[in-house]
């Protein structure tokens, strides 16, 4: 399908981005799924990039319980023909917004559509809108200093980052990065996923895993990796692991998609100087969830039971491990 990613995107809203006569929209078809189309679009005078979901029938809309927040708004798109006997909602792009924020989250609402779409009598509509607030949330919440464990948390994410990007993926790995969009793991890798789990504290490593779905999901096969790193003079901060991967991908030509990225991780340059505790890694082990690892899963829980988190001591696992060389051969990637 088309325009699914963040470089079709923006191709299709550059090529809208001409005005012609007084004309106050201009779209383009983007993909359907099932009775939803999708569009993108652009709004004139000033040329904001949008996305316009449709269903079909005309459905009444209260506009007080669209979502509201910063940098995009929610509205109903009205009185234009292409839209027709159906319900039309926008997501339209401030003029203060980040662009390259906003076509992340665009592409993240267009996968939340297709697996909405996929489901039995699921309610698109409802899907849609509640990923949409998910995202109204974020852009409205205010950006404090990472805390500590959020600092560990990222860096261990980037960490790996870097060893897939060493892989034959290249910069490539920057697709593989789910954890910023709300993914129950942090990376999908071809049709599999990992889970990355960081700690600095001794003791047992005790991992809160998020959702029911984290290590019970459809990607096959699914890793929980753990980190586990201690302070170092010798060693790397998160600035620096941040700096070092801002240049692999400028020379790739994406530096802009992991910039935006790092964004919604919540990490800004002007709380820098507070990333500066430097740290080596001491342990890593990647645990295969399935068989008799130790975890809950949608089929042993009763339908009532909607969602759980849980914590796992990893150093309690009477599991094998594997390495990373031997992860990435899972994956049928080459270290490069």
């Amino acid at each position: 399908m088309t325009g699914w990613t963040e470089d079709g995107l923006t191709r299709a809203w550059r090529a809208l981005a001409r005005q012609e006569a007084a004309e106050d929209w201009r779209f383009v078809h983007l993909t359907g799924m099932g009775v939803v189309s999708v569009e993108a679009g652009c709004h004139f005078p000033l040329g904001r990039e949008a996305l316009i979901v449709s269903f079909q029938g005309s459905s009444s809309v209260n506009p007080a319980q669209l979502p509201e927040g910063k940098g995009f708004d929610v509205a109903c798109i009205e009185g234009q023909t292409v839209f027709a006997g159906k319900t039309a909602i926008g997501l339209v792009r401030r003029p203060e917004g980040s662009p390259e924020i906003f076509t992340i989250m665009v592409v993240d609402v267009l996968r939340t559509l297709a697996v909405a779409a996929s489901t039995t009598n699921g309610d698109v509509m409802h899907a849609f809108l509640e990923r949409v607030r998910e995202w109204q949330a974020f852009m409205s919440r205010s950006h404090r200093p990472l805390s500590p464990d959020a600092q560990i948390g990222l860096l261990g994410e980037l960490w790996m980052l870097r060893l897939l990007a060493d892989t034959s993926l290249a910069a490539g790995a920057l697709d593989c990065w789910y954890g910023p969009l709300r993914a129950a793991q942090d990376f999908h890798v071809r049709g599999g996923a990992i889970e990355v789990k960081s700690t600095v504290r001794t003791g047992s490593f005790l991992a809160r895993i998020n959702s029911i779905e984290q290590l019970d999901g459809d990607r096959m096969p699914t890793f929980l990796c753990a980190f586990r790193f201690e302070e170092n003079t010798d060693g790397i901060s998160l600035v620096g692991l941040v700096s070092e991967l801002r240049e692999r991908f400028r020379l790739a030509g994406v530096q802009r998609g992991f910039e935006a990225l790092l964004m919604v991780m919540g990490y800004l340059d002007e709380h820098a100087s507070l990333y500066g505790r430097t740290l080596t890694l001491k342990d890593a082990r990647a645990f295969r969830a399935e068989g008799d690892m130790p975890r809950i899963t949608r089929a042993m829980l009763p339908a009532a039971i909607r969602s759980a988190a849980y914590v796992l001591d990893l150093d309690a696992l009477e599991i094998p491990s594997i390495g990373f060389p031997e992860l990435i051969n899972q994956f049928g990637l080459d270290q490069s």
